[in-house]
């Protein structure tokens, strides 16, 4: 997300300097004002042939910048006003191939059991593969935030925006989970452990998206 935000700033002042002939060192207000936003994002559609989806993605950094300068200058706000006035470009929403039946097991069959990195990897995949969250998501989950035992096995998350959601788990993964948790965090684990967990640093310390 802040490289997408760097790239979307970079573009814009490149575009006043090469199309408006406006240095970075005379940047103020009026050089986003809402005729200027517009024409950038025709600019780079013609110029850069960047696609409505890309163009939106930009117009929102460039929201999320003035959101910030209004935050620290109160009298910038009306630019803020200015740039949500901006009609995002229309998208058509693409269709998503997902994966086969036969091209999940082979994914699940990859880990190698017999380690205990391969079993861990095991439970991980299945986990994700049940729920459908996103990886950072899975490995921010901690042992308080797993619900194995309710009548309706579920984990809860914290998503984009601080968002919590409830997701709710299949028997064979709960069984897998437990199994997992027996052999990793033992009995009685700490509810603020990581259920995935840095070999490092221990349980809680938080496993790396790399790792």
């Amino acid at each position: 997300t802040l490289r997408s935000y760097g790239q979307a700033l970079s573009l814009y002042i490149g575009f006043l300097e090469t199309e408006k002939g406006i240095e970075p060192s005379d940047l103020c207000a009026e050089c986003f004002c809402y005729n200027y936003l517009e024409e950038w994002l025709l600019w780079l559609i013609k110029k850069r042939s960047s696609s409505p989806e890309t163009c939106n993605s930009r117009l929102a950094a460039i929201r999320a910048f003035l959101k910030y300068l209004a935050s620290r200058e109160i009298s910038l706000l009306y630019l803020v006003q200015d740039a949500s006035q901006i009609r995002r470009r229309k998208t058509f929403r693409k269709k998503i191939n997902g994966m086969s039946k036969r091209a999940m097991q082979a994914l699940l069959s990859a880990p190698d059991i017999s380690t205990s990195t391969g079993r861990r990897d095991l439970v991980l995949l299945i986990t994700m593969y049940n729920t459908a969250a996103r990886i950072d998501e899975i490995l921010s989950m901690r042992i308080e935030d797993l619900r194995l035992e309710a009548e309706r096995p579920h984990i809860t998350i914290v998503g984009k925006g601080r968002k919590i959601r409830t997701l709710y788990l299949l028997p064979k993964t709960v069984a897998h989970l437990r199994k997992y948790l027996l052999s990793f965090h033992k009995e009685k684990p700490d509810p603020g452990s990581y259920v995935f967990y840095s070999r490092n640093t221990g349980t809680l310390g938080k496993m790396s998206q790399m790792g």
